[in-house]
């Protein structure tokens, strides 16, 4: 019979785990968790710890007892701390006992995610924070339920620093976003997170071209965030400024891996090492657009990827065909959304391309509640071929990129989306839909 060993339980490594057992009644699959949960929605902390989603244990998919009923065997708080690829079998530490013991497998997934990276200036203490894990969030409602804080400082304007702008407010706090960047949101173009930051601006303070550099803490909790230009006080500080997959314990098994750590592997998610897959945000994926690997900490990637590799143990064959890093978020009553490449990469690229952004209405302007979004094309110079697409915007504004989402993996032209059959009622969007008026001035 044959053993296959899953490192990491939550998106990618369950997703592969559950489709190879569809697919394969007899294999022996046993998955190793460093952490304390498995199979959990990341995407979901944020709207637990504002109230919005009640309970934690409404973002848990499956819980071990379920997976167990499938004949998949989870150990949790268990870390493997070395492969040998050569004789094939893993050294797992069991955090509980104390006890290392050397696994053998057959096939060997790698599915150990990615953390918040640390920066310099953390220390220990009570009232600092990252949220990475569901053990973080328990955390950090733990900390806001039991202490009176008022004053939260979010270091690093990224995605989850965002998402937690929002819960923050909710929660009745005062909040202060530092950015060593000149914009938030890093990953969209500066005119779009400039009017991102406006929007926001008479709720939450942005400290935008800061440098932290000291946590100030009296009897081990921080008082107040030092920076190159200020000084803020901080009952609570959350720092989240990137992430680095966890994949440090692999370098001696010669897997070829980005400069960030992310591990290289095929359509088929196998590694330049035989019997050795990895899936999820440990791992790269190739872009459609840029066509080469890259690095998304993308849950959504994680999922399909874990299936297809799940597939493909399970005696299909099956090809992951790439991504184009759609992504999409809500900060108070604001939708933002990208997919495909921005201006600032197409230029890094040095890709002939142009941009147009427009203002237009998510439904027509006479039918009650019309606000207008921006939405901001990417695309050739010549052959008019959709590289990418940026909107911001309120009520039914984000989900639009899935158009264009589809339009770039469908390499449609800017002509070709003008003339793209979408639907028109004036309560859902106005006759020439926000993305073809957005198209229109491309062409």
């Amino acid at each position: 019979m044959k053993r296959i060993i899953v490192i990491g339980g939550v998106a990618g490594g369950m997703s592969a785990a559950s489709q190879l057992r569809r697919l394969d009644q007899e294999a022996e699959i046993i998955v190793f968790e460093k952490g304390r949960d498995v199979s959990y929605s990341a995407c979901g902390m944020p709207y637990y710890l504002s109230g919005v989603v009640k309970e934690q244990e409404s973002l848990i998919a499956r819980t071990v007892d379920e997976f167990k009923e499938r004949d998949i065997t989870v150990h949790l708080q268990h870390e493997v701390k070395e492969v040998n690829h050569i004789k094939k079998y893993v050294v797992v530490h069991n955090h509980q006992t104390n006890e290392s013991q050397e696994v053998s497998y057959d096939e060997l997934i790698i599915a150990t995610g990615a953390s918040a990276v640390k920066p310099p200036f953390m220390i220990d203490a009570q009232n600092v924070f990252s949220l990475k894990t569901l053990e973080d969030s328990t955390n950090i409602h733990r900390y806001l339920k039991e202490e009176n804080v008022q004053k939260v400082v979010i270091i690093g304007g990224g995605y989850i620093g965002m998402e937690l702008v929002e819960t923050m407010h909710l929660l009745g706090k005062q909040v202060s976003v530092i950015e060593r960047g000149n914009h938030i949101l890093s990953m969209f173009d500066e005119e779009i997170a400039t009017r991102i930051q406006g929007e926001l601006k008479n709720d939450i303070a942005f400290h935008v071209n800061e440098e932290v550099e000291e946590l100030i803490a009296e009897r081990k909790k921080i008082t107040a965030v030092r920076t190159n230009k200020n000084t803020h006080e901080a009952d609570l500080v959350i720092v989240n400024v990137g992430v680095k997959p966890n994949t440090s314990f692999l370098e001696r098994n010669g897997i070829r891996m980005l400069e960030n750590g992310a591990i290289l592997i095929n359509d088929k998610m196998e590694t330049n090492v035989p019997h050795l897959y990895a899936a999820g945000d440990c791992a790269s994926s190739y872009h459609l657009v840029l066509k080469k690997p890259v690095h998304f900490s993308l849950g959504t990637i994680a999922n399909k990827q874990g299936r297809i590799l799940g597939a493909n143990l399970g005696g299909e064959d099956k090809h992951f065909p790439g991504v184009i890093g759609t992504s999409i978020l809500k900060v108070m009553d604001l939708e933002i959304a990208k997919t495909g490449i921005t201006e600032k990469e197409a230029k890094a690229e040095n890709l002939q391309y142009k941009a147009v952004t427009v203002d237009a209405y998510n439904h027509t302007p006479y039918y009650p509640d019309a606000t207008k979004m921006l939405v901001k094309l990417i695309y050739e110079k010549d052959t008019h071929i959709i590289l990418g697409a940026q909107i911001m915007g309120k009520s039914e504004a984000a989900k639009r990129i899935d158009v264009f989402a589809t339009a770039i993996t469908a390499r449609l032209t800017t002509e070709q989306l003008t003339m793209l059959d979408l639907s028109y009622a004036p309560p859902f969007a106005t006759v020439w839909d926000a993305v073809q008026i957005a198209s229109q001035k491309a062409t």
